[in-house]
């Protein structure tokens, strides 16, 4: 498994803004225009753009996103098949988005989407706008008590959205905002809608290398991340006691990563968050690195642990890694009473008294396995419906899965999960465990589906399949589960 090599899905999304950007000097020439082919090839089959789930939100920006994007496009490339992919995806928004504020919300969707609608109105693209009225409403309440000059000042997570700013941008204003790897925040659409407002270099080399690296005409939503990349699929191959001894340098890349103020998805381009900090030193820890729980300090809300500073929810995983870390930390004055404030923010955030959803991910799959990898230690009480809840939810296939079907990923949290419950629960699921083990070993090949969430949905290919290598070997060492011949 090669990793920092940052694999991860296409965004229809940010694709969509670099097919916007056009040749300095010719105005009908596209910068890029592989992206067209892209996004052709990879409208679905209802006429929207992004995920095939069934999240809304996802759905409904990826779309306006190419919309923008197809509308824009020289005259010369407006007919046959670009007219054909427009037409469809009107379509979809006038007849598919009549639910569109249900399911998982996406980072920054509030801003990104009045954004959005403005631009196609600028385009007077035939939407139906009065659908979508509530949403500058929640805009001006996101950002209301925010200074607005703050995003030209501090490296505030607001940088990985700045499209949202439409025509507001002071353009000279932002440019000192730029990453050393000259992107703004890791993303590319953030990136390439400040390039279509000014040329920049550093910014085009960004979009330049990112396009040359992937090679297929789209670009992620988020690159470089390679400090979560790193630190997840450490994670999750010691949840399984495998610590290679090729991954040292990897860890000592992490422990070159962390400051005082903890460690953001990559060692430059954005902040310091809760979720990286705590898994990195939760990786650190478990390969033998002495750690202190201080680089968490700076997150420490009144009854939980923010993932960002001026953050309006709590996650429930950024908090589960933290309480993990705060299980094998040192000892600390206070030590003991954070942790149970954590532990109160868990037990209270629980959905139906047995499972647990989170804002970065759009499985509970993966929120109620990361909760309970931190509660059995403090709370085991907490895990015994959580067990209950996943051994009731498995699929006939031997598969979990939240949406139309199941998983190799969310099987390999419900896995991991269910091989921390006591020896007797084991002892009545052997049969449930055997069927999950025969799936994953016939799914092993299968795509990555995007579920984990950002600006969109994305999918990081290495941290997914280390999570199923880890349920694999897991799988493979208990008495329970050979894998069927």
């Amino acid at each position: 498994m090669s990793l920092q090599q940052g694999a991860i899905s296409p965004a229809a999304y940010d694709t969509a803004f670099v097919a916007r950007l056009r040749e300095p000097n010719d105005p009908n020439a596209m910068a890029y225009p592989q992206t067209l082919g892209w996004l052709l090839r990879s409208q679905n089959a209802d006429g929207s753009f992004g995920t095939t789930l069934p999240i809304p939100k996802d759905k409904l920006i990826s779309t306006l996103s190419a919309l923008v994007a197809l509308a824009d496009l020289p005259a010369q490339l407006q007919d046959g098949a670009a007219h054909r992919a427009r037409v469809r995806a009107l379509r979809f928004v006038h007849e598919d988005t009549g639910n569109w504020q249900t399911g998982p919300d996406l980072a920054g969707f509030e801003l990104v989407l009045p954004a959005m609608l403005d631009a196609a109105k600028l385009r007077e693209l035939p939407l139906p706008y009065e659908r979508f009225m509530g949403i500058s409403a929640q805009r001006d309440a996101k950002i209301g008590h925010i200074p607005p000059r703050l995003i030209y000042n501090v490296a505030t997570p607001l940088l990985h959205s700045i499209e949202y700013l439409g025509n507001r941008l002071d353009v000279e204003a932002a440019r000192k905002q730029l990453s050393p790897n000259g992107s703004f925040a890791n993303s590319p659409s953030a990136t390439a809608y400040f390039l279509l407002k000014t040329r920049d270099e550093q910014a085009n080399e960004y979009i330049a290398m990112l396009m040359a690296n992937r090679g297929d005409g789209s670009l992620p939503t988020v690159a470089p991340f390679e400090v979560f990349e790193i630190a997840w699929v450490l994670y999750n191959l010691a949840r399984a006691e495998l610590r290679p001894a090729e991954a040292q340098p990897l860890v000592r890349y992490l422990a070159q990563a962390l400051t005082d103020d903890g460690v953001g998805v990559s060692m430059e381009g954005l902040r310091p968050d809760s979720d990286d900090t705590a898994l990195t030193l939760s990786v650190l820890h478990r390969y033998g690195f002495p750690i202190s729980a201080g680089p968490l300090r700076p997150f420490e809300g009144v009854n939980f642990f923010f993932t960002f500073p001026l953050e309006r929810d709590a996650s429930v995983t950024a908090n589960a890694h933290v309480l993990e870390v705060l299980q094998v930390a040192p000892p600390f004055p206070r030590q003991h009473v954070i942790a149970q404030k954590v532990v109160k923010y868990l037990r209270d955030a629980r959905v139906d008294g047995d499972h647990w959803v989170d804002k970065w991910h759009g499985s509970p799959f993966y929120a109620t396995a990361h909760a309970v990898f931190a509660l059995t230690a403090s709370a085991p009480d907490l895990c015994t419906p959580a067990f209950s809840w996943f051994a009731k939810s498995q699929r006939q296939d031997g598969s979990w899965g939240w949406f139309s079907q199941g998983t190799p990923e969310e099987t390999a949290y419900a896995v991991q999960a269910l091989m921390l419950a006591p020896a007797e629960f084991r002892a009545q699921i052997r049969e449930p465990l055997r069927r999950a083990a025969a799936y994953l070993n016939e799914t092993e090949g299968e795509p990555v589906i995007p579920m984990w969430v950002g600006k969109t949905l994305y999918g990081p290919t290495q941290v997914v399949r280390s999570a199923v290598l880890s349920a694999q070997i897991l799988l493979a060492r208990s008495e329970h589960a050979r894998p069927a011949d």
